[in-house]
């Protein structure tokens, strides 16, 4: 046994004189296909917010404190949570991650609860949808000491955890100056801490969204000509693939810049509108004509109940809306008699719509089944966040249907047409429940 160990001994001694050259280890310098570009390509870069925020990687949104930013990637989570455009740009739905390491949870609960009432949105519609999570107790992503490269912590590694299991699409933030523990203008320990960033959003393919402020002189400064939206080391800017900066002006509107964009052209910039005790929104939309597309949005949320309510009850005694579009009993036909569907005055192409709107919602799911006759066939089913959005207990379990559903020569369901008229996000509120005030927190 000591001769074996003694051989072993030497064995790694031995290695240890090997020159390095002999020790294989994986090119540094990767080549890359040329001669295939066409018939093999390449995707064009992604985008979640189109043109803003590419996919991938990470974008920098700066603004001087007080100026909104936090709210504005809160309004952006919340878009990605429930598929819906930002300031008119379209969003793509998924998952988001919102990491608050400046702000404590009473105060992005509050926040989250104002853009909820603002945009008429279901908060338990977001369950699922939106993480948000508090690390003002632990709050560096990053931690570097005097000159050295620096490296993750802990924070980090369950932030990468969080956005692995739930397959994240938006990750933001907020913000760097508690999340980067080194020197912001050590260009080395920036371009660590901006690295570390970009292999979280490569994971999931997500666009991470790194909040930053900027210092008083750089805000002063951004009133010149040239001048850059970000303060401390240049890295900042040069490992952002996209940059945007928030500036308020003296009358308190506020202006949202595309300043920097690798990955496509720079994108005009948005005038935005702060109206009190609302959201910031474009311009061009603000008055009345914003306060008649909430109102309707309002209407249609309230007719999607009712509809959902008439269904669910339906349901309770095994009668079955089909989901083809010319079946005897789609959700037109099989309601139209009732008086509580009469007093909603849908036409079929509004009850359309109306089914439309609760599909893209999450509220109507497509389920299959095999009627008394054995025959395969599809129906409409209400799920649990439908029975929430209108108002009724979920069942434990959906009851086996066992009737005949009469849609004789139905077939399966069709391609759901375009919704019309909003995206179907937006609960039911109380009369008169207008944005309350965020003037303290924006």
């Amino acid at each position: 046994m000591k001769r074996e160990q003694a051989l072993m001994q030497e064995v790694l001694m031995d290695a240890m004189d090997w020159p390095a050259e002999t020790v294989e280890r994986a090119p540094r310098l990767k080549p890359v296909s040329v001669a295939d570009v066409f018939t093999h390509p390449s995707p064009p870069p992604a985008f979640l917010w189109h043109g803003l925020l590419p996919r991938s990687t990470v974008s920098l949104l700066s603004a001087h404190g007080g100026t909104g930013k936090s709210t504005l990637a809160l309004m952006l989570g919340v878009a990605a949570a429930t598929s819906r455009p930002l300031f008119d740009i379209a969003v793509e739905p998924g998952p988001a991650v919102f990491v608050s390491l400046e702000d404590g949870p009473g105060i992005v609960r509050h926040r989250l609860a104002h853009v909820c009432r603002c945009w008429g949105v279901n908060p338990a519609l977001l369950d699922g949808r939106l993480h948000i999570v508090d690390g003002t107790e632990y709050p560096e992503l990053f931690t570097a000491e005097t000159r050295g490269p620096g490296e993750t912590t802990a924070t980090f590694s369950e932030m990468r955890d969080l956005v692995q299991s739930v397959g994240a699409g938006l990750v933001v933030v907020d913000n760097a100056s508690d999340a980067f523990g080194g020197d912001e203008i050590q260009r080395r320990q920036v371009r660590a801490f901006m690295r570390s960033l970009v292999e979280i959003a490569r994971d999931t393919n997500a666009a991470v969204l790194l909040l930053a402020h900027v210092d008083k002189s750089t805000s002063r400064a951004r009133k010149g000509e040239g001048s850059e939206g970000y303060s401390g080391s240049t890295a900042w800017h040069n490992s952002a693939r996209s940059r945007l900066f928030l500036s308020r002006a003296e009358d308190g509107s506020l202006t949202l810049e595309h300043q920097k964009s690798n990955l496509g052209k720079l994108q005009e910039p948005l005038s935005l509108h702060w109206p009190d005790g609302g959201l910031p929104e474009l311009a061009n939309q603000a008055g009345p004509s914003a306060f008649t597309t909430r109102m309707e949005s309002r209407i249609n949320d309230e007719k999607a109940a009712a509809v959902l309510r008439l269904l669910i009850e339906f349901e309770s005694r095994e009668q079955y809306a089909s989901p083809a579009t010319f079946a005897r009993n789609n959700v037109h036909s099989l309601l139209k008699s009732e008086p509580a569907f009469l007093a909603l005055k849908l036409r079929s192409d509004d009850t359309r719509r109306i089914v439309n709107q609760c599909q893209r919602a999450g509220w109507l799911e497509v389920l299959d089944y095999r009627s008394a006759d054995r025959k395969e066939r599809q129906r409409w089913m209400v799920t649990p966040t439908g029975h929430a959005f209108a108002g009724l207990s979920a069942p434990t379990a959906p009851t086996a249907p066992t009737q005949e559903d009469g849609a004789h020569g139905a077939g399966g369901a069709p391609t759901a047409p375009t919704c019309v008229g909003g995206m179907g996000v937006r609960a039911h509120t109380e009369d008169g429940a207008k944005c309350i005030s965020e003037e303290s927190t924006p």
